[in-house]
């Protein structure tokens, strides 16, 4: 019987719709999209010197030229995971088979791998001026560090005794493959009340199309994963939501020659999404093969629940916010290269650090109120049948703790220009604290510490400035010893239709590296 196998995989689903917001601290992101942004570690808010300002401090927008933003990130994103019981021992696949279990002789390899190509990520905005104090921006982004993954739905080994064999692969719980588009079309001001202040605010328009898999369990017993007697069922779910509303503010001021101060917060409504929902039940044999014949002697398709409107997701997105501070050198005596007629009407206004500086250096400091993230809410209708189970439906409850806590980070980066108004080089790096207990862990985001580092360069081509950076993120591993607290969603009553085994126990580890290319024209 089954009552839940929608339950998981709407939960992790709705964790990978939040994620659409490119965040600073949040654990739904790595630090800031754009590819100025990944050379300089982040630290970006006091500058914000490009039209992605328009998101990530619109306040910057005000000192902008008019111009146009077109770039990309190539994101590789690596994940292993390796799951282990209380004992500390990889977990057997069945209770009741002698199948051997990951890492045992004759057995897989213990650790599984995510399969994650490069996945494209691309961002475009512009800045147009209104007049010497006010200028418009837009910018489309997409989440940073999410696209496509696929782990293994099962594992092939050599048994020295039977030969070439497979079995389901011990994180099916959690997740087996993700296919994500996401944007967040954000509109924004950007204007100066006084010289050296800017202020800026911004309107963001989420959207999400996620197709999510993974596996829940039928019955539960103690000992494996109960798979046996076709227990195990396979839930693909699939949620859009095409309007997360939210804002962004921003503030920018020059306090010296030297030293300007940004700000930025960000506030976004949960996710809520309805969510399409399709199970395939009988979906191994006993011997832990894919059952290729699930509807053997009855009408084809006996097995398959499709079920559009299922239920509904519900996450909340944590606030943000970031405080920069940043040192800049300006040319002593340096000659502006010649303006147009209507450049040089708005001259003071405008800030190009290409032309105007020798150097730059920017310290950040940011929050995100990851602890709003306590658990993710998956509601379903209620009694919704599952095919080839003799009473099994789907949970009305089924919602999934996560309990995240607040993230600190702080960003230091900067650039130097090695030839005015021709070439940039910049650095930088960054560390956020832990956000999740290890106990806690999910395969849907990584809440692990991070650091990383960056580097990037500018080439100014006539109006063009085209620019290239690479950034690697360590994350922190995440490991209980075995000793994990989420449960799988079950049919069997006795254990309150949840796992008796944890199914998120063990050590996972991840690592993201990216390239990205982009070029900003100014008018």
């Amino acid at each position: 019987m089954k009552r839940g196998s929608a339950g998981a995989a709407g939960a992790a689903l709705a964790a990978m719709v939040a994620a659409g917001a490119a965040s600073a601290s949040s654990g739904l992101d790595s630090p800031d999209i754009g590819v100025l942004q990944l050379g300089r570690g982040g630290a970006w808010v006091a500058r914000a010197d490009d039209p992605l300002a328009a998101y990530f401090n619109p306040a910057g927008l005000a000192s902008q030229r008019t111009s146009a933003h077109g770039g990309v990130h190539l994101i590789q994103l690596s994940q292993c995971f390796t799951r282990l019981g209380p004992d500390g021992q990889p977990v057997p696949p069945s209770y009741t088979t002698a199948i051997p279990a990951p890492g045992s002789k004759g057995g897989p390899d213990a650790e599984v791998c995510a399969e994650s190509g490069l996945f494209p990520n691309p961002q475009i905005g512009a800045t147009f001026r209104v007049n010497d104090a006010l200028a418009v921006g837009v910018a489309v982004l997409g989440p940073h560090g999410v696209g496509e993954r696929a782990w293994p739905e099962s594992l092939s080994y050599t048994h020295p005794t039977f030969g070439a064999m497979t079995q389901p692969s011990p994180q099916r719980y959690l997740l087996t493959s993700l296919d994500a588009l996401m944007l967040m079309p954000t509109l924004s001001v950007g204007f100066t009340p006084a010289e050296g202040v800017s202020v800026g605010a911004g309107l963001i328009w989420g959207t999400a199309i996620i197709d999510f898999v993974n596996f829940s369990e039928a019955t539960s017993a103690e000992g494996g994963d109960d798979f046996n007697a076709h227990n195990d069922l396979r839930t693909r779910a699939r949620a859009d939501d095409f309007f997360i509303p939210g804002f962004v503010l921003g503030a920018r001021w020059a306090a010296t020659d030297h030293l300007d101060l940004g700000a930025w917060f960000k506030w976004q409504d949960a996710v809520r999404a309805e969510t399409d929902l399709r199970i395939e039940s009988r979906y191994w044999t006993a011997a832990g093969v894919k059952n290729e014949d699930p509807c053997k002697g009855e009408a084809p398709g006996c097995n398959v629940t499709d079920e559009k409107g299922a239920g509904e997701l519900e996450m909340q997105i944590p606030m943000e916010a970031k405080l920069g501070l940043r040192y800049h050198r300006p040319r002593a005596g340096a000659a502006r290269p010649a303006r147009s007629a209507r450049s040089a009407a708005d001259e003071p206004r405008v800030r190009d650090p290409m032309v105007d500086d020798l150097f730059d250096v920017e310290l950040d400091f940011t929050w995100a109120n990851n602890s709003a993230v306590d658990a993710i809410k998956v509601r379903f209708r209620e009694g919704i049948p599952v095919r080839g189970t003799v009473v099994g439906t789907v949970p009305t409850n089924a919602d999934v703790p996560h309990r995240w806590r607040d993230v600190l980070g702080v960003r230091l980066g900067g650039d130097f220009v090695v030839l005015q108004n021709l070439l940039a080089l910049r650095a930088g790096g960054f560390f956020e604290k832990k956000g999740q207990d290890d106990a806690d862990l999910n395969l849907d985001f990584h809440l692990g510490y991070r650091v990383g580092v960056g580097a990037g360069v500018t080439a100014r081509v006539g109006p063009v400035d085209v620019s290239a950076a690479f950034q690697h993120t360590f994350f922190g591993p995440l490991d209980n010893g075995g000793e994990g607290r989420i449960k799988a969603v079950s049919g069997s009553a006795p254990s309150g239709y949840r796992s008796i085994q944890s199914v998120n126990g063990g050590r996972f580890e991840s690592s993201l590296d990216e390239f990205g290319m982009s070029g900003t024209m100014r008018f």
